[in-house]
């Protein structure tokens, strides 16, 4: 048999068992309640994240300077610093064989430049994982699966050998560009699967090489393509199984995410949203970006938000934000990082401050936040909370939400004398403030003891390009960057499906909240409701899914909604463990897929979530809650599944 009919055999074979285990899996998907699998909750929350790039060696014709592991520590100190702190996650490019775009499949050779003082260029990059962390940043690495070169490398022959490159119909291997003078081949993401090459050969080795990389908690596959190959008749849909199967093997064996350069070029009703948690290029495809109003930022977010070859910003990233990726500004000037100031500030703080509250409403020219925050673009982004403003196009005075205690970044890229910026109500004790000038080697003191009037309004003059932290007069430096301590705590202690809308006997002996029927909450909770409003089905049936309402015989189907998510803050002051139940209910049975998150109320880290689906006959999730949490019910929305219209929940009983 010729090998070219023994590989169509193999794959075909390969292709029906593997078509034939996914229909059993869908079918086990589904019995369980599943309307497709997910990854998410992620290993890191990339909404809270500054992710960027820092290249070490962009091949033998780049002018850009090489830079050894010291020396990029040194960047990663002075990005620290230009950035106060914020949670960062730096990927390193061209750490591999002789620079960016070489060696690819392999990774198994670290690049000589890296190596300082007597280290191997392997000891230190490992050398430079450990030491990120102590700058706020987790260092990772620049990698990708698409791209095939023969003749650089020990894997690109077994590659070919094994037919993992794309083949066209007629048997010729397809190319791509040509990078460093090396022609990149293309891969196919499914034989790189199925054939084992993707675990045995790329991913097992490198973190066998490299077991630092687990601490970091992401991965970053440069341009990673869907493939058809049309040789053995493997369509984009199949390629598009191979890589959700690498990005869940990833994630399930050493608890790191992969994030990727775009979300475009894939077939009609495939995404990797609830796979890929951030998007290098968000706004890449101006024709179908991420529908900010239907995915979530802590479900699928980005770096920058320009469309593809320009520099014009996406919809999206003008209402909802978009981060600073600082490549260019690293690039330009490795101490000065020109520019990267302004990036950071203009971009990265108002896309993380928008992306701490709730998405509530977008009509095209103006995007509602919880917490009475308004976004309009009128030529230029205006942030406003309660009326009063926040950024100004590149004017901005924002908190510093990461930070444990008070802290504002003021920021301006022309300059200004003597305005008044009014300070948020958390600053009501505030009477006078200490204000430091943000560089690249730290905070330098400008003023001390600086006093806010009467109607809580500072005011302040800025020199062009200039940025400043304003601190609560004689604030310690060190004791503003302590991590936050845990609000709350919780542990879930399971579902109820029996029980249906017939709580009394069960549930509720310490307090209740119904919708459209009593609100009858226990003293020792606080209990908000943000971004969602009642709405109810029928005020009175019989159907045993419906709520019986306290001290009469009828149901009630009632609910609170949103139609992208909400929140349940629960705030418990005695310092005492309560068991809260939430009862949900698809009552018009809509095919609803909710995703419910117990968050820690000052952090947003995600404590506890649940993939809530098939509810239609009703379901408690059951948990013990001690001190300030919140839960977070968002809507599920996917190319893969564009079913569910809204989040609902319909009591909550406190025990």
């Amino acid at each position: 048999m010729q090998a070219k009919q023994f590989y169509k055999l193999l794959t075909l074979a390969a292709l029906s068992a593997v078509m034939f285990t996914s229909s059993i899996n869908a079918q086990q998907d589904k019995a369980k309640g599943g309307y497709g699998d997910m990854l998410y909750p992620y290993a890191l929350e990339y909404d809270q994240i500054l992710s960027y790039k820092v290249s070490v060696d962009y091949g033998k014709t780049s002018e850009v300077k090489k830079l050894n592991a010291e020396e990029v520590l040194q960047i990663i100190e002075r990005v620290d610093n230009l950035t106060r702190g914020i949670p960062k996650i730096v990927y390193i490019v061209g750490w591999q064989y002789t620079g960016h775009d070489t060696g690819y499949p392999s990774f198994s050779r670290v690049n000589e430049v890296l190596k300082f003082q007597d280290k191997t260029p392997l000891e230190s990059l490992r050398w430079l994982m450990r030491e990120g962390p102590k700058y706020n940043t987790r260092v990772s690495l620049h990698v990708n699966f698409s791209d095939c070169y023969l003749d650089d490398n020990e894997l690109g022959p077994k590659y070919q050998e094994r037919d993992i490159l794309v083949r066209e119909t007629d048997g010729r291997h397809r190319q791509g560009h040509v990078w460093n003078g090396h022609m990149a081949h293309r891969a196919s993401n499914y034989r790189n699967w199925y054939q084992g090459t993707f675990k045995n050969d790329q991913i097992d080795p490198l973190f066998e090489m490299l077991p630092e990389l687990k601490m970091s908690g992401s991965l970053h596959p440069d341009a990673w393509y869907t493939t058809e190959n049309p040789y053995y008749q493997i369509d984009k849909h199949q390629d598009c199984l191979g890589m959700r199967e690498m990005t869940t093997y990833v994630r399930e064996k050493y608890n790191v995410d992969l994030t990727t350069e775009f979300d475009w070029g894939r077939p009609a009703g495939e995404d990797f949203v609830l796979y890929h948690p951030m998007i290098w290029h968000c706004g890449w495809n101006s024709s179908t970006p991420p529908d900010p109003m239907k995915i979530p930022s802590y479900i699928m977010t980005g770096g920058d938000a320009f469309h593809y070859g320009s520099e014009e910003v996406a919809e999206f990233g003008k209402f909802f934000g978009h981060s600073s990726t600082l490549e260019s500004e690293i690039n330009e000037d490795t101490s000065k990082i020109p520019n990267g100031l302004k990036s950071f500030a203009t971009r990265t703080l108002p896309w993380y401050f928008l992306n701490r509250h709730l998405r509530n409403k977008f009509n095209g020219d103006t995007a509602l936040f919880s917490n009475n925050i308004e976004v309009t673009y009128p030529n230029k982004t205006l942030i406003k909370q309660n009326g009063h403003i926040l950024a100004n196009g590149n004017d901005v005075f924002i908190p510093a939400l990461w930070k444990s205690g008070l802290e504002i970044i003021a920021y301006s890229e022309n300059g200004y004398k003597n305005h008044l910026w009014k300070l948020p109500e958390s600053w009501n004790q505030v009477g006078k403030v200490d204000i430091y000038t943000i560089t690249t080697s730290g905070l330098q003191l400008k003023s001390k003891e600086t006093s806010i009037n009467a109607d809580r309004k500072l005011k302040l003059s800025l020199n062009p390009d200039e940025g400043i932290s304003i601190l609560p007069a004689g604030t310690s430096l060190s004791e503003n960057d302590i991590e936050d301590i845990p609000s709350g705590k919780v542990a879930f202690i399971g579902t109820d499906a029996e029980t249906k809308g017939y709580w009394k006997k069960k549930y509720g002996s310490n307090g209740f909240v119904i919708p459209g029927a009593e609100d009858k909450a226990p003293e020792q909770v606080d209990i908000s409701f943000i971004n969602s409003e009642e709405q109810i089905w029928k005020e009175e049936t019989q159907d045993i899914q419906a709520i019986k309402v306290p001290r009469e015989s009828k149901g009630i189907a009632c609910s609170r909604k949103h139609p992208l998510h909400q929140i349940i803050d629960l705030d418990f002051k005695d310092g005492n463990e309560h068991q809260v139940s939430i009862y949900f209910l698809d009552w018009d049975r809509r095919g609803r897929w909710s995703i419910v998150d117990i968050i820690d109320a000052d952090s947003r880290k995600i404590l506890h979530s649940f993939n809530l689906t098939d509810f239609e006959q009703g379901i408690y999730l059951k948990y013990k809650i001690q001190g300030h949490v919140q839960c977070r019910i968002t809507n599920v929305w996917t190319q893969r599944y564009q079913n569910s219209p809204d989040t609902r929940f319909s009591a909550i009983f406190f025990d």
